[in-house]
């Protein structure tokens, strides 16, 4: 009895550990336009093409937390990407909480967009006086997290206000929009900041009343002006404004180089505000710019590759400050063409021809060093796999195959075996890597003949027939590697009945294999291998967090 409750006690404390060590960082998006795809009928698909269920294909991919965005009456604005109203959210917060992830509310307080230019006071509650304002702040929050509780969607994360870096709760913009009412800039009148921080306050009581356990954001754009960020928090500390994080914006099209959002945090740092720091805003062009107050396109083009290494580099920056807790993408679900809004939005992490993420959407599991089931390895392993600029890397036995540029975004830069009105010679353009011992898959974009045949994809030993369709598809052979090596990796045309083909985007992708045996407690106990708690030996340490027996003793990893 004794040595079971012990075993109860390692069970129940290593899944403690783990749970703290999983959810200390939360890497996700905002989605707040997802269930407007969805019901547009717009397709989200894996990298080999498979047509996947957003929220679990995000949560399978190392994401842990998501964000949506709430207005109090959307439906007086045009705007199609203005429409989360509480029972929008309620439907949408209760999938995100219902797929495992943690949820981000952001309280926009208003009918429209919030944001350092425009933070306009809801109709409904214009004619309100400051004391009336500051009641119906406390009693809409607590209303609203009340019902999404009561609906299954309770909040991890709250912002209080949506990037407020000079206040909230204006005013009308007809009343107030072109002076200086109720604005909180450095300079401004001290009503002007003490109205703010009270209305905050009421914010925060709804907050702690219903949601004790989630964590306030305040939430500022401000991170190139460190005067006016310090200023801010500064005032906050000073006025005992209630809040658990520091939320920032950062593009870096409006706000700089990496630098810049490096300094802001150093320098929040270093004022030693006691609270963690997330950034809880980014994006950045895949093929067009989303501002035009900075060029960062010399670092980082306009391109996917470019979009990948900015997103990259910017999480090993985080990753360097252990007050980083939190990064979230925004609109990072933007796909298709399906007039789902108005307006376009260059930095989503979807290709909008495919519905298959870009690049940079697998990187963002770096930021908690997730595991997860298959890891891109294209850049480790292979060369040139988008043919950017020519096919060199390659090698094309055969002598048709050439570089080419077209309008498809999809295969905007590609391999081509031109049209030769019949059918073409055989031949392959390939290329052969060293790759390690695992489990693999090589996908593709590919274009030919409607009915064409004759026409593969290659890796090793293994092959799959790209029967065309006339348009673009999406092919994937999996493969295993028994022993490091050479492999050869391409595509292969013999007694194909195709008169061109077209092809572009080879990704390669690793996919975790268990490597594991059974072996008897008494081997457990005596050679130093690490064992799962049923018995069976890991080939290597784990690469998973977990309890596990090493040395006969039960080890929290």
């Amino acid at each position: 009895m004794k040595m079971k409750k012990i075993m109860m006690t390692l069970m129940v404390l290593a899944g403690t550990a783990l749970s703290a060590q999983a959810q200390d960082k939360f890497v996700g998006g905002d989605i707040s336009m997802l269930t407007k795809y969805e019901e547009a009928g717009v397709v989200y698909r894996d990298k080999s093409g498979k047509t996947v269920q957003p929220l679990e294909f995000f949560k399978a991919q190392g994401l842990n937390a998501m964000r949506v965005r709430l207005f109090v009456d959307p439906s007086l604005d045009s705007d199609k990407g203005v429409c989360q109203d509480l029972d929008y959210v309620k439907k949408l917060g209760k999938r995100i909480k219902d797929a495992g992830m943690s949820f981000m509310l952001d309280f926009h307080y208003s009918d429209s967009w919030a944001d350092p230019g425009k933070q306009w006071t809801p109709d409904a509650w214009k004619d309100l006086t400051d004391a009336q304002l500051l009641d119906k702040v406390y009693e809409y929050t607590k209303d609203c997290l009340q019902q999404l509780k009561a609906a299954g969607a309770t909040p991890d994360f709250i912002q209080t206000g949506n990037e407020i870096s000079y206040g909230m709760l204006w005013g009308t913009k007809e009343k107030v929009g072109s002076n200086q009412v109720n604005r909180c800039y450095t300079n401004s009148p001290a009503a002007n900041w003490n109205r703010f921080f009270n209305l905050l306050k009421k914010a925060g009581q709804a907050c702690r009343e219903v949601c004790p356990q989630a964590k306030i954001v305040l939430h500022s754009e401000r991170t190139p002006k460190e005067n006016v960020l310090t200023d801010y928090f500064d005032r906050m500390k000073t006025n005992s404004v209630d809040y658990d994080i520091i939320g920032l914006s950062y593009y870096p099209d409006h706000h700089g180089s990496l630098a810049v959002m490096e300094n802001a945090i150093k320098t929040l740092e270093k004022k030693n505000y006691g609270k963690d720091i997330m950034i809880v805003e980014t994006g950045y062009g895949y093929k067009w710019a989303i501002g035009d107050e900075y060029d960062y396109t010399a670092t980082y083009p306009l391109t996917e590759e470019g979009q990948r290494k900015f997103t990259a580099d910017m999480i090993e920056k985080l990753n360097q400050h252990s007050s980083v807790k939190g990064l979230f993408w925004w609109w990072p679900e933007d796909n298709g063409n399906a007039g789902v809004t108005d307006s376009w939005w260059n930095a989503g992490l979807y290709n909008h021809d495919t519905g298959q993420p870009y690049a940079a959407f697998y990187e963002l599991k770096a930021f908690t060093g997730a595991e997860v089931d298959d890891s891109d390895v294209t850049s480790q392993y292979m060369v040139n796999p988008k043919f950017d600029s020519d096919i060199s890397g390659w090698t094309n036995t055969g002598g048709t195959a050439q570089w080419k540029q077209n309008n498809w975004e999809v295969l905007s830069n590609y391999c081509e075996f031109g049209w030769t009105g019949s059918a073409i010679a055989d031949q392959e353009v390939v290329q052969t890597p060293t790759l390690p011992a695992g489990s693999y898959k090589l996908s593709i974009n590919c274009a030919t003949d409607n009915g064409a045949k004759g026409l593969f994809l290659i890796a090793g030993d293994q092959s799959v027939e790209m029967v065309g369709t006339g348009g673009i598809g999406a092919f994937t052979v999996e493969f295993t590697v028994a022993s490091a090596g050479p492999v050869k990796l391409g595509v292969k045309l013999q007694s194909t009945t195709a008169t061109w083909v077209n092809f572009d985007n080879f990704t390669l992708t690793k996919t975790t294999a268990t490597d594991i045996q059974t072996v008897s407690r008494q081997q457990q106990a005596s050679n130093g291998e690490w064992y799962t708690l049923d018995g069976r030996r890991l080939q290597s340490t784990p690469t998973r967090k977990g309890l596990y027996i090493h040395n006969g003793r039960k080890v929290i990893y």
